[in-house]
């Protein structure tokens, strides 16, 4: 490392104009920093009201499929027929839910903070709600599942929303990343200040080397690009992006490929 004295001595063998321009180097170096920097975040800026665009005009159209499709369900009695446009549904569904998940992406990415509408909850009559949602798709994947609740209520301020969003991305992935005949199992019990639920799954767990990216934006592990080839990444960083929101957090613990994995969410309990 260079020392003052070192450095003051150099200054003294080059001189002045050597020291003016060595100066004038390193002003035009932070300036160059400092353009990038702001090009970058312009671009940044950019970038995320360009999806903020696009999703918002998906929304309308998305919408008006879904009204129309639900009526042509609801009126149609040919069974091939019907059974097509519950396929259109759902794809449309698919589509919702990833324009959601933008919009959520671009709000939580931006330095404008969304509004949040925080409302006291029963956690565990939310999170069997929502495992009830998983039902088919458990049901479809031979997964078996299970709701364990204190005999105490235990009870939470939270965004119904955004944190049902939470707890669907968490399950979702136990059930997707778990094979035939496994189980899901979903934990709710008190920690201190903190009430927590702790979905734990037998599935194809999580190398060592991974465990730091599980909430960094766009990571997905080769495993879980393997089962799962239409998820982009965004689902956990928005996960503990909205549970930070809640002053929470969400933690990850895996003993290894094959050994399954436990994720917990914990939120700041309330009477």
């Amino acid at each position: 490392m260079i020392s003052i004295e070192n450095a003051l001595h150099e200054f003294s063998v080059i001189g002045l104009p050597g020291t003016i321009l060595a100066v004038s180097v390193a002003i035009l170096v932070i300036a160059i920093i400092s353009a990038l920097w702001r090009t970058l975040a312009r671009n940044e800026k950019l970038k995320y009201e360009f999806i903020t665009i696009i999703a918002h005009k998906f929304r309308t159209p998305l919408t008006h499929i879904k009204w129309t499709s639900d009526e042509l369900i609801k009126n149609e009695q040919d069974a091939y027929k019907k059974q097509s446009l519950t396929d259109i549904q759902q794809s449309n569904e698919k589509l919702i839910k990833l324009t959601n998940t933008l919009l959520e992406l671009t709000d939580t990415s931006s330095s404008a903070a969304s509004t949040y509408t925080f409302e006291r909850v029963a956690l565990c009559d939310f999170t069997r709600d929502i495992g009830a949602t998983f039902k088919d798709l458990f049901h479809e994947k031979n997964v078996f599942f299970s709701v364990q609740c204190p005999p105490e209520p235990l009870y939470v301020k939270i965004d119904r929303q955004r944190m049902e969003f939470v707890i669907q991305t968490i399950l979702e992935n136990a059930v997707n990343y778990s094979s035939p005949g496994q189980t899901v199992e979903v934990k709710i019990a008190r920690n201190g200040r903190q009430n927590e639920i702790s979905v734990i799954d037998h599935g194809i767990g999580i190398e060592p080397q991974d465990m730091p990216h599980m909430f960094t934006k766009f990571f997905r592990t080769k495993n879980a690009q393997a089962m799962d080839t239409e998820g982009f990444g965004v689902g956990l960083y928005l996960a503990q992006s909205i549970a930070r929101r809640h002053r929470g957090h969400i933690s990850v613990h895996s003993d290894g490929p094959g050994k399954g994995s436990t994720f917990v969410l914990s939120l700041k309990k309330v009477h």
